[in-house]
């Protein structure tokens, strides 16, 4: 979809505050560790290319994306001499564009490098395994997500790699999947097996990594080369705790505002189903934000702020408005304000996740392209 700009409903991102969180963070571990930035599915919702280069403002040294295309997207957009990697498996087909925009890729085994050549064959594109494609290796400590799981199946790829000179093997990754929440025990569990697996990883493998935010804070225990910043440098903890514990400050802002307001009699039903009616006279909004918009119909139970006052949706949430009720009347115009701060008020992503038994991470990913992202407040 395509932005909405004749409306009021934007997300407004901060990348002052995504600045100062990442400075944040990064006093929690030592100044020899790189730091990587997690820029995948646009940034967690905040855009993908300002967010990037507001990060590389003040000195990350990486960015990660989940697909090619994302890597590209920030080559298009002129962000060039840092390393993106590619932290999803790649389809072979897609080699040729990986060359051309200069990406990092996660492998799992040797299956891939035999496809790409034959890719590349059928499409005439041989010349390009003059160039030296860097990967790093998925190692799986027991998130049971992609990886190799055992010395041996290393190994194998270690003899397998011979094949392919044109490969630089700069790293290996493992992503511990209890840092933010689940048994902690776990952790040294993964630990342990990840230990086990470099055993094997021969010396000149640069980069051994698998510190995303929270393992981050716990680096002086569990030592990583590179930190892989996600969910935190937008101000949200991972535990959906809030205020965060570690002095982090949100970034996006949802507001809206109100395009029609009305009195309505006791009796009468709101929205889809009539689900909701009134029980005397009440002043009833309407705001330009819905379902297609990420604000979805599990969000139903979270109030909105108006001048500082909680308001409730009232009624079934569309694909493109809802309803709320307000404690008077209130014009058209008024700014509405769904995350964010409003007149002393906050409603934070993380008291939004747990009325939705969701996480933080879905919420923000899940604001649409419809709506519009302003981005203000760079700090150099």
């Amino acid at each position: 979809m395509r932005a909405s700009e004749h409306r009021p409903t934007q997300a407004i991102i901060d990348l002052g505050a995504i600045q100062t969180n990442l400075k944040t963070i990064q006093e929690h571990y030592s100044e020899d560790i790189i730091t990587y930035v997690a820029v995948k599915a646009n940034a967690y919702g905040h855009g993908a290319v300002e967010v990037a280069k507001a990060a590389l403002d003040v000195g990350v040294e990486g960015l990660f994306v989940a697909t090619v295309d994302e890597g590209i997207e920030l080559r298009q957009a002129g962000i060039t001499n840092v390393p993106i990697l590619v932290t999803g498996l790649t389809d072979p087909r897609g080699i040729a564009e990986v060359f051309d925009y200069d990406l990092t890729l996660t492998v799992s085994g040797i299956a891939f490098f035999e496809k790409a050549v034959d890719q590349l064959t059928t499409t005439q594109q041989r010349h390009l395994l003059d160039k030296e494609l860097p990967i790093h290796l998925a190692l799986d400590t027991g998130m049971g997500r992609i990886g190799l799981q055992k010395p041996e199946e290393i190994l194998a790829f270690i003899k397998g790699l011979e094949a392919y000179p044109w490969v630089r093997w700069e790293g290996v990754f493992t992503h511990f999947s209890t840092a933010s929440g689940g048994p902690k025990d776990y952790i040294d569990t993964q630990w342990e097996r990840w230990q086990d697996l470099l055993k094997v990883v021969p010396e000149e493998v640069t980069y051994r990594h698998h510190a995303n935010t929270a393992m981050a804070y716990l680096t002086d225990d569990y030592p990583t080369d590179i930190a892989r910043i996600g969910i935190g440098m937008y101000g949200i903890d991972a535990e959906d705790r809030s205020p965060d514990p570690y002095g982090l400050v949100p970034a996006l802002s949802l507001v809206s505002a109100i395009i029609y307001v009305k009195e309505v009699d006791p009796g009468r039903f709101i929205s889809y189903g009539a689900t909701y009616k009134t029980q005397e006279k009440e002043w009833i909004a309407t705001i330009p934000l819905g379902y297609a918009d990420g604000w979805f119909r599990r969000y139903q139970n979270f109030d909105v702020l108006v001048q500082g006052q909680k308001c409730p949706v009232v009624g079934r949430i569309n694909m493109d408005q809802l309803m709320v009720r307000l404690p008077k009347e209130f014009p058209v115009g008024t700014t509405v304000t769904f995350i964010g701060q409003n007149s002393g008020q906050s409603n934070h992503v993380s008291d939004l996740a747990r009325v939705a038994d969701t996480i933080g991470y879905e919420v923000v990913c899940g604001i649409s392209d419809r709506v519009p992202r302003v981005h203000v407040n760079v700090r150099q």
